[in-house]
């Protein structure tokens, strides 16, 4: 397998990473054991990178990736996201301070992990000061809860 810097972050994260969006119900019936096995062929096959987020079926798909790494959590990158797709707001964005610290924990418990590598906002919310939303990204950096911080589906 190819590896790539992952960005400045210093991880070094397979050419092919693996989408769990379908996971989360929103493609279509995919069962969990075939998910399972998918992720395990493709961490023997070297692929460590895993892009998930808590609006992907509402944390369906952020369970069903813990579940499926198991043990091996250390042989992967976990990237997943928040700021959309709530069931109190659906189609509303919110990069909030509360919805960071709410939405980082609500990941970990669905991941069964104690950090997450890559933390994504998913995408942007002008209703909500940046630096706001950056202020509590970096208290869970120095909380230890997530590795990296980024953004996802911005354009400038």
């Amino acid at each position: 397998m190819e590896y790539r810097p992952f960005g400045q972050t210093g991880l070094e994260v397979s050419a092919i990473g693996f989408g769990c969006w379908e996971i989360g119900g929103g493609y279509g019936s995919v069962e969990e054991t075939e998910f399972a096995r998918a992720i395990g062929r493709a961490l023997d096959l070297g692929i460590n990178c895993f892009d998930t987020a808590e609006g992907y079926g509402f944390g369906a798909s952020e369970s069903a990736l813990g579940r499926a790494l198991g043990r091996r959590r250390e042989d992967a990158i976990v990237v997943t996201k928040f700021g959309m797709a709530y069931r109190d707001m659906p189609n509303m964005r919110d990069s909030s301070r509360e919805r960071v610290l709410a939405s980082i924990d609500k990941s970990l418990k669905h991941l069964g992990t104690d950090y997450v590598d890559v933390y994504l906002i998913h995408w942007p919310d002008r209703r909500v000061p940046f630096e706001e939303t950056m202020s509590a990204l970096d208290d869970i950096v120095r909380e230890g809860k997530v590795r990296f911080v980024g953004v996802s589906n911005f354009t400038r």
